[in-house]
């Protein structure tokens, strides 16, 4: 056995203890079901009913439900409506009797549970012998024993009763409506008589054996299955019945069982808020637990037996599969950097094998990592001094622009002190410790710099206007956007001339930010891309658009083309609101508003 388990893949192996420990766990489950508390049982047989019992009375409410509808469909037909207000003209009469009996005909015939129709009216005239249709002198209908309870409502069902039809006697369910005119004028009772037996049909369900009662609004009988003295034994506990869905214990009257004489039946029902029919159950409380005793007697016996069984496999594979575990724990506990060699058996074939395996490669690595670690050690001390010296550098760059400074104006130079001054301020904002998105007010101070050293060279000739909104300022824009395109309308577009003028303009657009640079200069000249890419030239514009693209993608953009409303280069700058800085990794950061 030792031997087929260093063979056989472990998961193979966990079924004997798994199946082991799923015998337990069911047994133990049936066990601990069948040995429930009488109660116990009853509130599964009940949890069981009541889900049945309403699954049955929503298919009978359905049911019921197109019932009055269809009633309701026929008493606002102006053919039955208006009928009994007969005409003078004895074949105008004619013709609506025969109207009124073939659309009731047909609709006996287009619906089966209706056996018949019965139409109670002041002008009533003979049915035919094999019809369906019935009409009926409404003075009659004070003498049937259904007419208190439609005497008070405008409809109302009828409980199960024997109706004669050529077919011979027939039980049906029937619901009464009044008939009112057009003017509200009261014309007669409506009855449409239903099939008792498609009603009890949709009651049985897949227990014929039940004792099943369907009731009115009222508390009255509309029909019944199994036990039909049962019909009246429950009228003392309708008030009991407040929720649409519940049970009780009751003790009827007349039971004899060697049960408790008090709560000796179980009753569920199932009702609808608002609705004008309730289900009711009852099922005896010996039904209920007969067998259960038999039946944990037996499930005892068996699980126990079954649970030795698989405790013994249970302690054995588990011994199996400990002492592996227990020789790699002993191993990893002894572990030292100078181990020389990892005592774990080699002849395991399956997941211990390959766990065994890995163990000693792991340690073979850390030995070599080991030995790799002082090396790394050196490149991180080297690689830390060169980032010092790194930082350096901007440090010297600003103080010798400063020495320069003062040298200048030592020396009486004030321009040229102007520009160095201007040449650290521009330094600082394009290094800005290293960010790669700046405000927008610290780009334009950045291209306004630019633009006073160039005025300073072109004096009175250069004007720039710039249109910065206030509440702009704060949001962010990657650094060193403006200043190539300043430059190249300066170098390009004012080139050989005394004067040129430049509009730098920024607004909130569309949920997007737009900067314009407008000069007056000589403009694009023809086929200008194509030289643009076949020369080396262009290195800041051709940064700022490979910058926008792998910053936004291809949504935003930056545009470059002829003034159309004059001379000169019109540079339209597109980028998202960023109203707080973010990572460098936009493209993923913004999700989907770039794509």
């Amino acid at each position: 056995m030792k031997n087929m388990f260093k063979r056989y893949r472990i998961d193979y192996l966990l079924f004997g203890g798994l199946a082991s420990f799923v015998v337990i766990l069911l047994t133990i489950v049936i066990w601990l079901t069948y040995t429930l508390s009488t109660q116990e049982m009853v509130r599964l047989t009940t949890y069981y009913q009541k889900g049945n019992l309403s699954e049955l009375y929503n298919k009978i409410e359905i049911q019921m439900l197109a019932i009055e509808q269809i009633s309701l469909a026929v008493s606002r037909n102006t053919v039955t409506s208006e009928y009994p207000d007969l005409t003078t003209d004895s074949y105008v009469n004619y013709q609506r009797r025969e109207e009124l009996e073939t659309f009731l005909s047909n609709i006996t015939y287009s619906t089966p549970i209706i056996q018949s129709i019965d139409f109670y009216t002041k002008n009533a005239f003979p049915s035919k012998s094999q019809g369906l249709v019935s009409f009926i002198d409404i003075n009659q209908a004070r003498q049937q024993d259904w007419y208190d309870s439609v005497g008070n409502a405008d409809f109302a069902w009828i409980g199960q009763h024997t109706i004669t039809t050529v077919q011979g006697k027939i039980d049906v369910i029937s619901f009464a409506r009044k008939i009112y005119s057009n003017s509200g004028k009261y014309q007669g009772i409506m009855l449409l008589n239903l099939k008792a037996s498609s009603i009890q049909k949709q009651m049985t369900g897949e227990m014929p054996s039940s004792n099943r009662i369907l009731l009115d609004s009222g508390g009255r009988v509309i029909t019944y299955i199994g036990d039909p003295s049962l019909q009246t034994k429950i009228k003392s506990y309708l008030p009991d019945m407040d929720d649409e869905n519940g049970y009780i214990k009751v003790g009827l009257p007349g039971n004899t069982d060697s049960a408790s004489s008090k709560e000796n039946t179980l009753m569920v029902w199932a009702k609808h808020y608002n609705s004008n029919s309730t289900l009711v159950q009852l099922t005896p409380w010996n039904q209920i637990t007969q067998g259960s005793i038999h039946i944990s007697v037996v499930l005892s016996f068996v699980g126990a037996s079954a649970i030795l069984i698989a405790l013994l496999f249970t302690l054995y594979f588990s011994n199996l599969f400990i002492a592996p575990i227990r020789q790699l724990l002993h191993e990893m506990g002894r572990y030292t950097a100078n181990t020389n060699k990892v005592n774990l058996p080699e002849d395991y074939q399956n997941e211990f094998g390959v766990l065994f395996s890995g163990y000693r490669k792991l340690m073979d690595r850390i030995k070599t990592l080991y030995s790799s670690l002082e090396n790394q050690y050196k490149q991180q001390k080297k690689a830390e001094i060169k980032a010092l010296q790194a930082m350096i550098n901007p440090h010297f760059l600003y103080n010798t622009l400063d020495q320069l400074n003062w040298m200048a104006l030592s020396a009486g130079h004030d321009k040229l002190s102007q520009i160095l001054e201007l040449m650290g301020k521009m330094f600082r904002i394009g290094l800005s410790n290293g960010e790669s998105l700046i405000t927008i007010r610290e780009e334009f101070t950045h291209a306004l710099c630019y633009v006073q050293i160039q005025q300073l060279r072109w004096e009175e000739g250069l004007t720039v206007s710039v249109d910065l909104p206030e509440h702009l300022k704060e949001w962010y824009i990657p650094k060193m956007t403006l200043q190539p395109f300043i430059e190249n309308a300066i170098m390009h577009g004012f080139n050989e001339r005394l004067t040129g003028r430049i509009v730098i303009g920024a607004k909130e657009e569309g949920g997007e930010v737009i900067i314009s640079i407008i000069d007056d200069g000589v403009g694009l000249r023809k086929n200008w891309q194509e030289a643009r890419e076949g020369n080396t030239g262009g290195y800041g514009i051709r940064n700022v658009t490979e910058r926008f693209e792998a910053f936004f993608g291809t949504r935003y953009r930056v545009n470059i083309e002829n003034n159309p409303l004059a001379s000169g280069t019109r540079v339209t700058i597109h980028f998202p609101i960023l109203k707080y800085k973010i990572q460098e990794d936009l493209n993923v950061s913004l999700g989907g508003s770039i794509p």
